[in-house]
């Protein structure tokens, strides 16, 4: 599988890469905290802000076991429907976070840890939720903070989630 062009929702600034602020977003409260640490830092230091939402595939979607969409769904890439409404809900998410002109929203599909270490190119800083796999679901899944702190190109700054969000 070969991962997928960005799809932004909104035009990408054309500014330094390294006033870029980057933050993984899904519907877990972990990504949600990290959105908002995110956008609280880049509106204190002026950077623009691009959070990327990215459809784990083939492993399953990112934030499902939170909520998101039915088990079933996991191995399964999502069809338009699903990917429409886990758009639609993730816009809702980063709007809650009063987005700046110049902010941005994208999607994409592939390996979450290795989009963001690509993304992290040239950034000024990564941002990422943290608390979401224990266990079994680490060994299945992986982690996706520990593989961003190991490859990203520029400084991970990791938020933790709600304590009790643990799957």
């Amino acid at each position: 599988m070969t991962e997928s062009p960005s799809t932004s929702t909104s035009p990408d600034p054309s500014g330094d890469a390294r006033e870029t602020i980057i933050v993984g977003l899904d519907q877990s409260n972990s990504a949600r905290a990290a959105l908002n640490w995110a956008a609280e830092y880049a509106r204190l230091t002026g950077n623009s802000l691009r959070a990327i939402s990215i459809v784990d595939w083939p492993t399953g979607l990112v934030g499902a076991a939170d909520g998101g969409l039915p088990l079933e769904t996991l191995l399964l890439f999502p069809n338009e429907e699903q990917s429409e409404d886990l758009q639609r809900a993730t816009r809702r998410i980063f709007d809650q976070a009063s987005p700046e002109t110049g902010w941005d929203l994208q999607f994409r599909v592939g390996h979450v840890g290795r989009i963001l270490a690509q993304e992290s190119r040239g950034a000024q800083l990564l941002v990422i939720g943290t608390g979401e796999h224990v266990g079994l679901g680490r060994v299945l899944i992986g982690s996706t903070s520990h593989y961003c702190l190991s490859h990203a190109s520029c400084p991970v700054v990791a938020v933790p989630g709600d304590e009790t969000e643990a799957t």
